[in-house]
């Protein structure tokens, strides 16, 4: 058999046309194949994210069904410590002595939250403050605060704002009146003296 020599340009040539041919053959078998294949599954749609009323936590030592509530802060005490009940005030010193203190440890008095009345008149500017006491006039030093029964409120707050009220009577005398008032404290106090040592005496005797 006579061989047929195939010139080196023409192999060249047809090399080159059969990978062409190749690689549209195979492009051709890629695009007709499905994907994903038949046999792999289809899995759902994800499900939209969802809000579930979880309850609230309940803090340690709380009974279970009760909300949980801030600790209710008690109210300071605030009173009238001069003059005690029963007593009276001179008309040309009316003094008063006013004691507070806060109910709570951790909630301290406001002493700018501080407030008096005598009669419905402010008297505030006349009342000088320490940590647990407020004292100070009735009345202005210009005028005389009449004899008779006078209505005094006072008020103090806390930090947290809770507040403690006191009203009191007071009992305004004429300065005479005073006068005679001390005297007969002075007489009642010279007769306990008196009859305190009639008793220690009698004591003595009983003692030899």
């Amino acid at each position: 058999m006579r061989c047929i020599r195939i010139p080196r340009a023409s192999r060249h040539v047809a090399c080159v046309a059969t990978m062409l041919a190749l690689s549209v053959g195979v492009s051709k078998a890629n695009g007709q194949q499905p994907y994903p294949p038949p046999g792999y599954p289809v899995y759902p749609q994800p499900y939209p994210p969802q809000q579930y009323p979880y309850p609230q936590p309940i803090p340690t030592g709380a009974p279970a069904g009760v909300p949980a509530t801030l600790p209710a802060y008690r109210r300071p005490v605030i009173s009238v410590a001069a003059p005690t009940e029963g007593t009276a005030v001179p008309e040309d010193k009316p003094v008063a002595v006013l004691r507070f203190m806060s109910g709570e440890p951790l909630d301290p008095i406001d002493a700018l939250s501080f407030s008096i009345t005598v009669d419905g008149k402010d008297r505030r500017s006349l009342f000088q403050l320490t940590e647990g006491e407020a004292w100070g006039r009735l009345a202005d030093p210009s005028e005389v605060l009449a004899a008779g029964q006078h209505e005094v409120a006072a008020r103090i707050c806390t930090s947290r704002g809770e507040c403690g009220t006191t009203k009191a009577t007071i009992t305004v005398v004429a300065e005479s009146a005073s006068i005679q008032l001390a005297s007969t404290a002075a007489k009642a106090v010279k007769k306990k003296t008196k009859i305190f040592d009639a008793v220690l005496q009698a004591a003595r005797v009983l003692i030899r």
